[in-house]
């Protein structure tokens, strides 16, 4: 895929976007999660008013993915003051294997040289594949965590960050 850019999400986007969160969300995690689980993350995380509400209250920034002139993924960050939260970085079965991701992160490491140098991430214990993406693109892992979300489901994470640089 030649073009690429991130694009500030609002409005008709975000909605794209959630819809576009909902079948990305079934078709990586209903096999590793369970589809209960899903569905109740996508409805608290990933859904249009969840999505909404992060933005309002909580700082989150939606970028959608666009490629060859097509939404094929999306990117959530919050700036933090030590560093650039990667809250949600999710490409389509379409699209991976382009090395968008990479290109995702080219840019965010520039934004993350102005609030710490540091990109921080969670990701699924057993996540293997994203895991494997992440320590490729030179993130390492800084911790574990086991946080509860409700409904009697956890989020079972690695906490890793890439380190970016000062300046710019």
């Amino acid at each position: 895929m030649k073009t690429m850019e991130l694009k500030e999400a609002e409005g008709e986007l975000l909605e794209q976007i959630a819809q576009l969160a909902e079948q990305i969300w079934h078709e990586h995690y209903d096999a590793l999660l369970g589809t209960d689980q899903v569905n109740y993350m996508v409805e608290h995380f990933q859904s249009l008013p969840a999505m909404r509400r992060q933005i309002k209250e909580e700082g989150y920034c939606y970028r959608g993915v666009i490629a060859q002139g097509c939404l094929c993924g999306y990117v959530a960050t919050v700036r933090r003051p030590d560093h650039l939260f990667l809250s949600k970085l999710y490409l389509h079965a379409r699209a991976r294997g382009a090395h968008l991701a990479t290109r995702i992160l080219e840019q965010l490491k520039k934004e993350a040289r102005s609030c710490g140098g540091r990109i921080v991430l969670t990701v699924n214990r057993y996540n293997a594949n994203s895991i494997a993406v992440y320590r490729h693109l030179g993130f390492h892992c800084i911790r574990e965590e086991k946080t509860p979300i409700g409904g009697g489901y956890f989020m079972d994470d690695y906490i890793m960050a890439l380190d970016c640089g000062q300046g710019e």
